[in-house]
């Protein structure tokens, strides 16, 4: 009986790179998410910073105050919607990554299977070879 070679090993191979390429796309993603999240907690700090007024102040201390803290302000909105959308790109590329991981799984079932039908097969032949060496024996004598 012949070597046993799955049919689909080529598109098997090309799968397990899908998947590795889609791993390294969550992994950058997952990277670019950390670092918006930081960059949302420098400036929910510095806005919180702000936010502390000492006592009385002069007009022009006040509207430079006014000014920086709503820059600030604008700086953590913007600091929440990158982060946002860098968590949304992260279950994005989460997505592509379990779809490309089934796929994978699947051929890897299909070669399972055709492995252990092609050992129940050559099991099956040996069985028949020995049981005719038996049968062949038996007719000589």
């Amino acid at each position: 009986m012949k070597k046993y070679s799955f049919s689909l090993s080529k598109v098997l191979r090309v799968r397990r790179v899908e998947e590795e390429r889609a791993a390294a796309m969550l992994a950058a993603a997952q990277m670019i998410a950390n670092a918006a999240a930081g960059r949302e907690a420098q400036s929910r700090h510095a806005l919180a910073s702000r936010c502390a007024r000492q006592g009385l102040q002069s007009a022009a201390s006040f509207l430079y105050w006014t000014e920086t803290t709503m820059l600030a302000g604008e700086t953590l909105s913007e600091a929440r919607a990158d982060a946002q959308r860098a968590e949304e790109d992260v279950v994005a590329r989460r997505s592509d990554w379990s779809s490309a991981a089934t796929r994978v799984s699947a051929l890897e079932h299909l070669d399972e299977r055709g492995r252990e039908a092609h050992t129940l097969e050559r099991r099956r032949d040996e069985t028949k070879t020995a049981d005719d060496m038996v049968n062949t024996r038996w007719d000589r004598q």
